[in-house]
């Protein structure tokens, strides 16, 4: 095979050697692009915009840290500038009044908390409440001008009337 091959060689003029050289040239050259330096610069373009990505993703990581950062200093703050008088049953009655699910209040109870840290807590159970008032109820817990949080919350549905049975257990910093 390789003798047959040179004999065509041979049989060629200079002029045709020279051109199935270069054919032969650009042949490699073409493979060598598309098989080698295209896909190392799609990789390298690919890397890029996944490093740009990450990026503003880690950006985004620190602005929320800052946030919570700030968020978890606010309770202590916010504990300082509260009246004197604030006790947390009063505003949860006051609240679940507003929301109007103080008649569904089954019992509401202090938790003594370990350690004889400065928290308040009181567990509370509503029956037969609809979700919505659940939900605003919840809401203006957490979003209240006082440092309160939610730190259990279990619920049941009642399928007889569709609604929740809540437990729910609420902190106060301060």
């Amino acid at each position: 095979m390789y003798q047959k091959i040179e004999r065509y060689l041979n049989s060629l003029s200079k002029r045709e050697r020279m051109i199935l050289l270069a054919a032969g040239v650009v042949l490699g050259v073409f493979i060598l692009m598309v098989g080698v330096v295209s896909p190392v610069i799609e990789y390298k373009a690919r890397l890029t915009s996944s490093v740009k990505a990450h990026e503003s993703e880690l950006k985004r990581v620190y602005d929320l840290s800052s946030r919570i950062r700030a968020a978890g200093s606010a309770p202590r703050t916010a504990g300082a500038a509260q009246p004197a008088d604030f006790t947390l049953f009063g505003f949860l009655e006051e609240l679940a009044a507003r929301v109007k699910v103080n008649d569904r209040i089954e019992y509401m109870k202090p938790i003594s908390e370990s350690g004889g840290s400065a928290r308040e807590a009181v567990e509370v159970k509503i029956r037969s409440v609809f979700q919505d008032d659940l939900i605003s109820l919840l809401y203006d817990i957490e979003h209240s001008p006082h440092s309160l949080k939610i730190k259990r919350l279990n619920i049941r549905r009642v399928e007889r009337d569709s609604c929740l049975d809540v437990t729910f257990q609420v902190v106060h910093y301060g």
